[in-house]
């Protein structure tokens, strides 16, 4: 896509036929244009278009987890959520989750306030 430096009224109308025609190239609107399809208005430059650039990018995949664990405990995941919109019934705003990696074994807490974390952390 060529930047274009200097704006016209002719640029302007290139711009709105290439969001129109859905960020159509300026190699395939000079087609549509010779076939006057567009009404000979394609003739110019697309200035730079950010659309255009990402709708190019694509979507990089997370790679797979390495964690092994050959005994209970050995790797543990901690995940500390809140304060929530809603209280529980219990008055708790916060929840930790433990996840034992070997066994699955979950462990749910909910807490009231976020300085309970190391004591159930400890426990």
């Amino acid at each position: 896509m060529a930047i274009s430096q200097s704006f016209n009224e002719g640029d302007e109308k290139i711009e709105l036929w290439h969001r129109r025609l859905g960020h159509m190239s300026e190699k395939g609107m000079l087609v549509l244009s010779k076939q006057g399809l567009i009404g000979g208005e394609a003739n110019g430059n697309i200035n730079f278009c950010e659309a255009c650039l990402k709708g190019k990018h694509r979507k990089v995949k997370f790679s797979t987890g390495q964690h092994t664990s050959n005994e209970i405990l050995e790797y543990v995941h901690l995940d500390l959520w809140g304060p929530g919109p809603v209280k529980s019934q219990g008055g708790g705003s916060y929840f930790m989750m433990f996840i034992d990696y070997y066994s699955r074994m979950v462990w749910l807490y909910f807490l009231k306030t976020k300085d309970e974390v190391f004591g159930k952390f400890k426990e």
